[in-house]
C-alpha cells in the first residue's frame, strides 16, 4: 500500500480559486474561534450565568471552534498536497475524519439544544430531564456519537477516502454509497429533528396557554415561561434557517454532480458557505444574548483604558452616544 498518491498539474485559474477561496475561509475560521473565545470567557466569567442553557450555549461554542479548526486543517493539507503534487494516505484519511466529526459534532449541537428546549417547553415542571446532571450526559452521548459515527472512514479502502479534484479536499468518494450515509446523520436527520421539535414546540407555546385546575399564580408563571420560550424558540428557529442554507448547497452538489461535470468555482464557493454560516450564527448569539454582549463591551472599555476594573455582575448603567455600541441588545438566549 502506497503512503502517498500522486495527482496532475494544476491550471493557474483554478489555483488562483483555490488562493481566494483558503484565504477567505482562514480569515472566517480564525474570527470564528477568536469570538467562540470571547463568548465562552463571558458565559464562565459570570457566575449567573452558570446555568443548563448556557452550558449548552458553551458546548455550541466548542463546536464551532473545533469546526473551525478541522478548516484550518483542511486547507493546510490542501495547500500541501498542491505544493508537493502528492497526497499522504494517511493525513488525507486522518483530515477527513476529523473534518466529518467536527460537522457532526456541531449539527448534534444545534440539536441538542432544540431537543433541551422541547423538553423545558413540552414538561415545564419537570426539571429533572433537564437538570445539570442529565444535561452533562446529554452532552457526552452526544460527543462520543459525533465521533463514533465517521469512525467509519477509517475502515473503508483507501480509494473511498480521496482528495476530490473538484472540491480540493480530502473526503468519501462521490460514489461511495458511506457519502450518503454520513450526510444522513451529520445533515438530513438533523435538519429533521430539529423542524420538527421546532413545529411542535410552537403549537405547544401558542395553543396552550390555559390550564384548568391551575392557580392563577401558577398559570401566571406559565404563560410568562411560555411566552419567553416563544420568543428564544423564533431565535433558535433563525440557526436552522443558516444552518440549512450554510450546508445544503454543497451537500446539493456533492450528491448531484457525480460525474464532475460542474465547474471548480461551484465546489469551493459552497464549501465556504458552511463556515460562513457558523460565523453568522456565532454573531446572531452574541447579538441577542444581551448580558454576553454588554460583558463584552465591559472588556472592550477595560482593554482601550476607559475603565479600570471589570465587575463580574454588570449593572445598569446611563448610556451615552459614544457607548450606543454596548447597550443591551435583544432578549437574553
Amino acid at each position: 500500500m502506497s503512503t502517498y498518491r500522486n495527482i496532475g498539474s494544476t491550471v493557474f485559474s483554478v489555483l488562483l480559486n483555490v488562493s481566494v477561496k483558503c484565504i477567505v475561509e482562514s480569515f472566517v475560521c480564525l474570527y470564528t474561534i477568536l469570538l467562540n473565545v470571547i463568548i465562552m470567557g463571558s458565559l464562565v466569567y459570570i457566575k449567573r450565568h452558570r446555568n443548563t442553557q448556557n452550558l449548552l450555549l458553551i458546548n455550541v461554542s466548542i463546536a464551532c471552534i473545533v469546526f473551525s479548526l478541522s478548516c484550518l486543517l483542511s486547507i493546510c493539507l490542501t495547500i500541501w498536497i498542491l505544493y508537493h503534487r502528492s497526497v499522504p494516505t494517511f493525513a488525507c484519511q486522518f483530515i477527513a475524519f476529523i473534518v466529518i466529526s467536527s460537522c457532526h459534532c456541531l449539527m448534534f449541537s444545534y440539536t441538542l439544544v432544540t431537543f433541551v428546549r422541547f423538553l423545558t417547553i413540552i414538561y415545564p415542571f419537570n426539571r429533572k430531564i433537564t437538570s445539570v446532571r442529565w444535561i452533562q450526559v446529554y452532552l457526552v452521548a452526544k460527543w462520543m456519537l459525533a465521533f463514533l459515527l465517521p469512525s467509519i472512514s477509517f475502515l473503508l479502502p483507501n480509494h473511498e477516502i480521496i482528495f476530490q479534484p473538484k472540491a480540493k479536499i480530502c473526503t468519501v468518494n462521490q460514489q461511495s454509497p458511506v457519502l450518503i450515509l454520513l450526510f444522513s446523520t451529520g445533515y438530513i436527520i438533523p435538519l429533521i429533528s430539529i423542524s420538527l421539535m421546532n413545529l411542535i414546540t410552537y403549537l405547544n407555546v401558542t395553543r396552550s396557554r390555559q390550564t384548568l385546575g391551575m392557580s392563577q399564580s401558577k398559570l401566571f408563571r406559565l404563560n410568562k415561561r411560555k411566552r419567553r420560550n416563544l420568543r428564544l424558540l423564533r431565535q433558535f428557529s433563525m440557526f436552522t434557517v443558516f444552518f440549512f442554507f450554510g450546508w445544503t448547497p454543497f451537500i446539493i452538489v456533492e450528491v448531484v454532480d457525480k460525474e464532475g461535470k460542474l465547474a471548480d468555482a461551484y465546489y469551493l464557493f459552497t464549501l465556504l458557505l458552511p463556515s460562513i454560516c457558523v460565523l453568522i450564527d456565532s454573531h446572531v448569539l452574541l447579538y441577542w444574548n444581551k448580558s454576553i454582549s454588554h460583558q463584552i463591551c465591559l472588556w472592550w472599555r477595560v482593554l482601550i483604558g476607559q475603565n479600570q476594573f471589570i465587575s463580574r455582575e454588570p449593572v445598569e448603567q446611563t448610556r451615552s452616544p459614544v457607548d450606543a455600541s454596548c447597550t443591551y441588545m435583544h432578549s437574553d438566549v
